[in-house]
Parts: C-alpha cells; structure tokens; sequence
C-alpha cells in the first residue's frame, strides 16, 4: 500500500506492524461454563461484539489479552476490531498491543481506517484470512504522539454523535411498522371513514348487500352458514351500518373460490420438468411477487390439476409456517401453473368486494391474529382446517366505502413511504461517515498540528528501541526455560513483525 509523501509537517510513513506486538488466538483444550477462580474468559466474535461471555479457560497455552489491547479479526469476518475486554482469545482472533505510549483507541482506529485495505488484501477462497504479510505491507501514517491523543478525542466525540445518530435513526423502521399496522387496524374497524360516513348516508345498505349474496351462494352451496362468526375468534366493533360475517361471504362461490393445494404423492419430484407450466409455491405470497419458479409440470399433468389452477386477481395465501397468513394477488400478466400444498387459493366476489380492500383485511393486524391464534402446531403453524379458516369474522360494508378506504390507507401508506425513503437515504450516508472523518482524520485534517510536538520520527525510534528490549528479553526467558529455538506455533505471536525498510515485498493488490 503506498502512500504520497505529502504528510503534514512532524508526521512519518510506516508499516502498521512498527508500532505494534501481535499475538494469534488459539482454541482452549477444554472450558466451562461458568466462571471459576483460575479461569478466564473465553472471547470469540461473538464477545468481541459485545455479546455475553459464554464460556472460561484455563488452559496455560491460550493467548491472553488485557483491556489495552485491540482484537483484530483474522480469519473469517475480517477486519472487525474492538477493544476494552479481558481474557483468552480464541483462534479466528489477534490480540495487538500499541507499544511507545500510543493510545489503543488509536491504534483501533488506524484498524478501521484501513478496513479496505484488509480486505482487498485478504487471501482465502470460502473463508477469508488477513494476508500474513499484512503487518508489513499496510503503510499508515503516524502523526504525532501529542497530535494521536488530540485526533482520538475528536474521534470519540464524533463517532459518540454518529452512534447516536444511528440508534435514533433505528427506530425509524419499528415506527412506520407500527403505523402502517394502526392505519390497517382503523381501516378494518371503520375508524378510517368516519367522517366519510357523515356524508355519505345515501350508500347502499350492509344489509341488501347481504341478501344479494346470499341468493348467488345458494345457487352453489347446499347449506348457507350463519353470518355470526364463531365464538372463539376475536371480533372488532364495527360502525352501525356495517356488519360482521365470516369472510367466506367474500368468496365468488361461481368459480370454485377456496383451494388448498394438492398434496402427498399427486406432486411428486419426479414429475417436475425444466420448463413449461409452472408451480406456485410459498415464495409467491411471502414475497409478494408470483414470478418466482423452481419446479414445473407439463401439460398432462396440469389439466389433471386444473381443480388447483391459478389465474389473474386470484389470491395466493401461505397456510402453514411462520410464513401463515402472508397473501399476493396473481397479476394480470401471469404464467399458467397450479399452487402446491403450502398455498391456498382464494377468489372473491368482486360484484360487491373490491381486490385491495380483501388485502388490506387479510394483512391487518386484526385478521393475522386470528389466523394465527387459530392454527394447530406450535413449531410449525398450520391452518386448522377449511371451515375453521372461513369462519374467521370479517367486516361486510359497501362497496364505495371499501374504495374509498383503499384511497386513504394508500396516500397514508405513500407518506409513510417518502419518509422511509428519507431514511434509507440518511442510514446510507451515516454508515459512510464513519470511513469518510478517518480518512479525515488520517490526512491531518481533522485537528490543528502543532509545531512544539515532538515528530513522529523520534516516537518511531523509541518503539524501535522497545521492540529491541522486548525481544532480548524475550530470547533470555526461552533460554532459562531450556526452550532453545523458536517454533511456528504461533505464526504472528513468534514471528517478529519486520520494519517495512528492513525487507522489500513484491506485492500486488487483488483485484476488485
């Protein structure tokens, strides 16, 4: 990584690995979980996080790190650091000390200012690893020892404004969330028209509507249920002139409206084809989006199936898993297939219910807890059955008003919209920021420089000097311990981390 030699004045080149020691992690032998006197924390990605500590060591062969040192990871997510625990570090991790009286939150944040590099420079196809030769070959500049302390508290109190920025920004989501779920739950219960309402007496009456349906279902039903919903469900109050009815009263009874796909044995794997009429599956209604296919049947197989065969305005509905309740609509523009076992088919009566006014219901908070409060399973939710489904309490009102309601929740639902789209525009430019003030910060531009401080050519060889006294001492304790010579155990923790002058390394850049 070269630099231009444009640094500001007291300021010197180095390799990152000059001003620092580093030791690998390595996996315990054995741990508990719990903590125990001898024993120490465990700390793995998680930890590192901030995360609980899980579990303790007290294996003597373990790299162990103090509060002044930072965590680098090494293999696996690389580049993450942190700093500030204490304990045994597992073996995806590198424990780095700043020597010559540099602060360790200096020392994390030249870390995070070189994230890029890390990873541009990593090496491994499936899990990712720092280069081993990254402490030489990453060039930093060092200001200062004076002029670090003064760049890390500006650090901190603009990262400190740019997190809490971030967690106010956080609640954003959760509050549209909440109210597009309160515009759903006035929409179904009339609170949405109520003053629509005032002014529209002269609509057409629950009631009539009620007779009218009931003398297009007898046609096709041999026995009409009851409109009063089943006692165990919920129920909402309703307006006066609203009623309430099981949904099945939505239903077009003309055109075989309620089909849960076919099961067992009739849709085999081995009748799937690379191509032709396609199978619907839960991906449709918990994506909202009926384009997606990854099996198909050919065309005897399809008319066989008819029975379960889609077509545009029907609706597509998950009934089972944590997924139950989801819904879509076929577009007009649709491929011919039939639903699997996962899906329910759905067609309304659209003489007297509009299309986006069923989805509006179907997706409010109210019916959801219906459907889900009357399933079977508790790992894996299912529908209870056909009838129990159709008897879930629905609101029947007219069909001006569920259109008007359909134009309210929508300018709503737009203005919700706007300020989401503010908010991922802003969430955007805050994850940048951070990047954007350490290179600031890194180019002297974020503090004054001040010409009394001492330049960081002499701290460089104080360090030096230190990494010298640190090794000689090192070299006596294997000699008193009979050790002899070094072993590559542990590759970073052994091998002296070179001065970049001291060894020239042909290197290229991976390619992005």
């Amino acid at each position: 990584m070269e630099m231009k030699n444009n640094l500001p004045k007291g300021w010197v080149e180095c390799s990152i690995g000059e001003i620092l020691t580093a030791k690998k992690g390595k996996k315990p032998a054995s741990t508990i979980d719990e903590p125990r006197e001898g024993y120490v924390p465990y700390i793995l990605i998680d930890e590192m996080e901030g995360k609980q500590i899980r579990t303790y060591t007290n294996d003597p062969k373990v790299s162990i790190i103090d509060e002044t040192e930072v965590l680098l990871v090494w293999d696996g997510s690389i580049g993450k650091c942190g700093s500030g625990l204490k304990g045994a570090i597992g073996s995806t991790l590198v424990g780095l000390k700043a020597l010559g009286g540099i602060q360790t939150k200096f020392l994390e944040y030249t870390i995070r200012q070189q994230n890029n590099f890390i990873k541009e420079t990593s090496t491994g196809t499936g899990l990712q690893h720092i280069n081993k030769d990254f402490f030489e070959i990453c060039k930093i500049p060092l200001p200062p020892l004076a002029e670090q302390h003064r760049i890390v508290a500006k650090l901190d109190a603009l990262f400190e404004k740019i997190e809490n920025n971030k967690q106010r920004l956080e609640k954003i989501p959760k509050l549209l969330k909440r109210f597009r779920q309160s515009v759903l739950a006035a929409a179904v219960s009339g609170k949405l028209t109520e003053e629509w309402r005032e002014k529209n007496k002269n609509i057409e009456c629950v009631d009539l509507i009620l007779d009218k349906i009931n003398k297009e279902k007898i046609k096709y039903v041999k026995k009409i249920k009851e409109y009063i919903p089943v006692s165990e469900y919920e129920t909402i109050e309703l307006p006066d002139t609203w009623r309430l009815g099981r949904w099945d009263n939505y239903l077009d009874f003309s055109d075989n409206p309620f089909r849960r796909g076919p099961f067992g044995s009739v849709l085999k794997k081995e009748i799937f084809i690379s191509s032709g009429y396609k199978i619907y599956e839960q991906y449709c209604p918990i994506n909202d989006d009926c384009s997606f296919a990854r099996y198909f049947i050919d065309e005897k197989k399809y008319n066989e199936l008819k029975n379960f065969a889609v077509k545009a305005g029907d609706f597509l509905i998950s009934c089972s898993g944590v997924t139950l309740g989801r819904i879509t609509q076929v577009p007009d523009k649709f491929d011919d297939g039939i639903i699997n076992q996962a899906i329910l088919r759905v067609r309304i009566n659209q003489k007297y219910f509009d299309s986006k006014f069923f989805l509006l219901l179907f997706r409010s908070p109210y019916f959801q807890r219906n459907i889900f409060e009357n399933s079977t399973g508790s790992a894996i939710p299912n529908v209870k059955g056909v009838e129990e489904l159709k008897s879930i309490p629905a609101p029947i009102l007219s069909l001006e008003e569920q259109k008007e309601i359909v134009h309210r929740v929508e300018q709503l639902f737009a203005f919700a919209d706007k300020i989401e789209a503010r908010y991922t525009k802003a969430k955007a430019m805050l994850d940048k920021l951070p990047q954007s003030i350490l290179a600031k910060a890194f180019r002297g531009e974020l503090v004054a420089q001040d010409p009394n401080d001492e330049p960081a050519s002499v701290l460089l060889e104080r360090i030096k000097a230190e990494k010298e006294k640190l090794a000689a001492e090192k070299k006596l304790i294997r000699q008193a311990q009979g050790k002899g010579k070094k072993t590559k155990e542990y590759s970073i923790e052994e091998k002296s981390v070179k001065i970049a002058a001291e060894k020239k390394i042909n290197y290229k850049n991976k390619k992005k």
